[in-house]
């Protein structure tokens, strides 16, 4: 018989969520045909990222992140309280009927505004064998703001209620969640690093991404190095690509740097048109490219906001970089590209401090440093891990006789 697999995440803003476990299901599911996944995501743009082959995914009505603790519909014209009830009752019904043997849930161990609490506990005693893991990326936020916010809403009780082990998908070289946060010793023994899920490249791709990028650049092909800007899904990304642009417009960039700036498909039309009226002719402005992990390992310099997967493809493909860190309520991407920036891995301008200027000078020093080649001291093999965490939580089953199977899967 076929193990089931739920995965629940949500996106209020950006992509983030929903690429990191698209990408662990892509890492797990071609050596386990006995798992059918399923991810419950409320990812307006889910139907931009690569689904694999044994997985599905329900969309939750989206939401729009107003503040740490509040979301409204993104399009629905629904208060929050019945949006929270709708997005439940979902949940819910898809844990009844899909009956998971794994549950893994990224970040917030009770969903967005706690929409998750009537599935878990139904799972915990219907199916008391279920393993229900809650996955955290390296670092939520500032410790005393998470403790702040774990005590008002006891989030340690319902870790400790519902989940059988708490995965990071980090190094706790960098940051340390049970120190930093304080976790009490019977929730920190369930903690487990895997290393970061940085993306493992062939040469054969990269060659094809560095190709692509020499046609999308302005200029004759080797004319210049080539950036590659991205601000994930570009919600709230038009501050760094208009400083970018004005920085490549009054001539502040590296000798003949040509620029490939990727808008994302979230980015507002409006400030999309903006950021195309404002770049020179050393700038490309497109608005979504897929795969871009091979493009980040074949450019010679990346710019882009210092979130999770970011970091994760500056770490694992070793580009030059240069991270800033977005402007939030949460102060988790400072706290990363300072610690990165440290180790030497990254070159980092704060938010505060953004102006092309500003920049410009950490691109020149980043493109000075060049492309890393040596060990980056960080664990980066976090996709390998987490296959066989799996494999430890749900071993293999045998397969069905092959007619049965291709029923399954037709």
């Amino acid at each position: 018989m076929l193990s089931h697999w739920l995965l629940y995440s949500y996106d209020a803003l950006g992509l983030g969520h929903a690429r990191r476990m698209t990408g662990i299901a892509r890492a797990v599911l071609p050596s386990r045909p006995d798992l059918s996944a399923l991810l419950v995501t409320c990812s307006p743009q889910i139907d931009a990222l690569p689904v694999p082959a044994g997985l599905d995914y329900v969309k939750l009505p989206s939401a729009r992140k107003m503040s740490t603790s509040q979301y409204v519909a993104r399009t629905m014209r629904l208060e929050p309280d019945r949006l929270r009830d709708l997005r439940a009752t979902i949940l819910e019904e898809v844990a009844r009927s899909f009956q998971p043997d794994f549950f893994l849930c990224d970040k917030s161990p009770c969903g967005l505004m706690g929409e998750l609490a009537p599935t878990l506990d139904r799972l915990r005693t219907e199916s008391p064998d279920t393993r229900m893991v809650l996955g955290w990326r390296d670092i939520l936020d500032a410790p005393d703001q998470v403790r702040a916010e774990w005590r008002k809403s006891n989030v340690l009780s319902h870790i400790d209620r519902w989940y059988d082990e708490v995965w990071v998908y980090g190094d706790p070289t960098l940051f340390d969640v049970r120190e930093e946060y304080d976790l009490p010793r019977h929730i920190a023994d369930r903690v487990r690093y895997v290393g970061y899920l940085s993306p493992h490249i062939s040469p054969e791709a990269v060659a094809d991404a560095r190709a692509e990028l020499e046609t999308l650049a302005p200029g004759e092909p080797g004319s210049g190095p080539i950036a590659l800007v991205t601000v994930g899904g570009g919600e709230d990304g038009e501050t760094l690509l208009a400083r970018w642009v004005a920085a490549a417009r009054g001539g502040l960039l590296p000798a003949n740097m040509r620029s490939v700036v990727v808008t994302g498909p979230m980015m507002p039309e409006d400030a999309q048109l903006r950021v195309i009226a404002a770049a020179p002719a050393s700038c490309t402005v497109t608005r979504y490219i897929g795969g871009l992990e091979a493009y980040a390992a074949a450019a010679d310099l990346i710019v882009g906001m210092a979130g999770y997967n970011t970091s994760c493809e500056v770490l694992g493909v070793g580009t030059a970089a240069v991270l800033v860190p977005r402007a939030s309520q949460r102060d988790e991407q400072r706290m990363r590209s300072t610690r990165l920036a440290a180790m030497g891995l990254i070159d980092t301008v704060d938010s505060s401090n953004l102006t092309p200027e500003t920049l410009a000078a950490a691109a020149r020093r980043a493109i000075e440093r060049g492309r890393r080649t040596g060990d980056s001291g960080l664990e980066l093999d976090g996709y390998t891990r987490v296959v066989e965490e799996v494999g430890r939580v749900v071993p293999a089953k045998p397969l069905p006789p092959p007619t049965i199977l291709r029923e399954l899967t037709a």
